[in-house]
This record gives C-alpha cells, sequence and structure tokens, in this order.
C-alpha cells in the first residue's frame, strides 16, 4: 500500500467515526430566538437605554448620509459646471472676472521651475514607493514595530 492508499483509509476511518449533526432551520430559528430573548432582556433591564439605542443611528448610517451630502454637492457642481459650459458655448454668455487687485504676478526663472520639478517629482516617487510598499508583508511590519 502507498502513502497515499493509507491516508485515505484513515480519512475514510474518521469521517466514518465523527457524528456531525445536520444543521436546519430548526437550529436557525433557535439561534434567532435566542439572540430575541437576549434583546428583550437587554431592553427590560434598562429600558431608558435601549429607548436611546434605537434612536441614535448608527455608524454605518451616519456614514451613508455624509456619503449621499457629498454626492448631492458633486452633482450640484458638475451640473453648474456644465450650465456654464452650454451657456459660453451656445448662449454667448461671457462671466466678467473684475479683479482690480493691482497684485503682478512672481517672476519664476526657469532654472528654479526645473529644480522644483525635479524635487517635487522625486519627492512623488518616493511617497508612491512608500505607499505601495506599505501593502507588503515588509511594511505591515514596518507598520507595527513603529506603533
Amino acid at each position: 500500500m502507498s502513502r497515499k492508499d493509507i491516508e485515505a483509509r484513515l480519512d475514510r476511518s474518521l469521517a466514518n467515526q465523527i457524528d456531525v449533526p445536520r444543521l436546519d432551520r430548526r437550529f436557525d430559528a433557535a439561534v434567532w430566538a435566542r439572540i430575541e430573548a437576549a434583546e428583550q432582556k437587554s431592553k427590560a433591564t434598562n429600558p431608558v437605554t435601549a429607548d436611546v439605542a434605537d434612536l441614535a443611528p448608527s455608524r454605518a448610517e451616519r456614514a451613508s448620509r455624509w456619503l449621499a451630502i457629498s454626492n448631492y454637492v458633486g452633482i450640484a457642481v458638475t451640473l453648474a459646471v456644465v450650465l456654464l459650459f452650454v451657456l459660453r458655448t451656445y448662449g454667448g454668455y461671457e462671466p466678467s472676472l473684475n479683479l482690480d487687485m493691482n497684485v503682478s504676478m512672481p517672476v519664476v526663472s526657469e532654472d528654479m521651475v526645473t529644480r522644483i520639478t525635479a524635487v517635487l517629482g522625486q519627492l512623488l516617487g518616493v511617497v508612491a514607493l512608500a505607499f505601495g510598499l506599505s501593502f507588503t508583508s515588509v511594511g505591515r511590519r514596518l507598520r507595527a514595530s513603529f506603533s
């Protein structure tokens, strides 16, 4: 007999020796009945807290509300930009921005722009590398060692 045959026989023998009860709807009903009884007991012992807990929105509800609000703001801004574009393109509307602040724009040399771009490019690369590294096992170990 090979090793795989012996392991298969042992596995079948163990499976035949273990008697696992089947979980059916009666088990589910019993679990839900216990949960309901625990909730009723909790409400009976402290009715004030139970009423407040029923009225206070959950964390998911609050997050959902803020997400909906931010979506509505985004939709409103998008519609305003589309309306402005359509009015400028087809309606001949040209908004006038009369900002008489008499502020001159600073003059930045090409050399300075090149140096700033190089430094910011390297900084962005390092940040992107660190962000990507944080999702690896090495990054998780580093985060765990700092916290």
